[in-house]
């Protein structure tokens, strides 16, 4: 029997395996993030609600690793290793050839992460004011924020005008600081608004600031 020939048969299988059980581990995670925070999340109960051993938690990564791999999925929406920036509906909605509509669709786009990202960066800025390297990390995160509203400033700048004396850097920068974690938390989860309203929100509040009025 080739026994290297059905050693190479099995791989493929056992690392989809593999992947499959990260991804449970990296999902069962993020919801206990969300739920308890970061010191309240220990690896066994990570391991029990992904219904795995412990030992295979540890083997997908630290707690701290496992804290950003969950918030980068939220931030994607999925699991796939794509920027948002990159994925197909984020650049649809960045092809539209209208100022507002652009808004709009961006808003409609992203929105219903608030509902799963905002309690994970929650328990990620309450991590970072305890331990120095998940703080790195939390700022690497917040620079790559501050990039992507850039980026959406200038989207929204290559179709017409923005409002008077904003450059797209101090648009990006206005953006930055209003369209947080914080923010998202107020109206996903205090005022509990649904994904129409928090794309409602976000498409008044992104106009106001970037655009002449009307």
């Amino acid at each position: 029997m080739d026994t290297t020939q059905s050693r190479a048969y099995r791989s493929p299988r056992r690392q989809a395996q593999a992947e499959a059980t990260r991804a449970a581990i990296v999902r069962a995670a993020g919801r206990l993030f969300a739920e308890r925070g970061y010191a309240g999340t220990t690896m066994q109960a990570i391991a029990d609600e992904a219904g795995v051993a412990v030992e295979s938690v540890y083997k997908a990564g630290s707690k701290a690793q496992l804290l950003r791999r969950a918030h980068e999925e939220a931030v994607a929406g999925d699991d796939r290793p794509i920027a948002l920036y990159d994925r197909d509906e984020v650049r649809a909605a960045l092809a539209v050839d209208d100022q507002r509509e652009l808004i709009q669709a961006f808003a409609r786009t992203v929105a219903d992460r608030a509902q799963t990202l905002t309690p994970i960066s929650r328990a990620f800025v309450q991590a970072a004011g305890a331990d120095p390297a998940i703080n790195e990390t939390w700022e690497e995160l917040e620079e790559q924020r501050l990039t992507d509203m850039r980026r959406l400033v200038e989207s929204v700048a290559a179709l017409g005008p923005l409002r008077d004396g904003l450059s797209v850097e101090h648009g990006g920068t206005l953006l930055w600081t209003v369209l947080n974690h914080q923010s998202g938390w107020l109206v996903a989860h205090h005022l509990r608004w649904d994904d129409k309203q928090v794309a409602d929100w976000m498409a008044e509040l992104v106009t106001c600031l970037l655009l002449p009025a009307a």
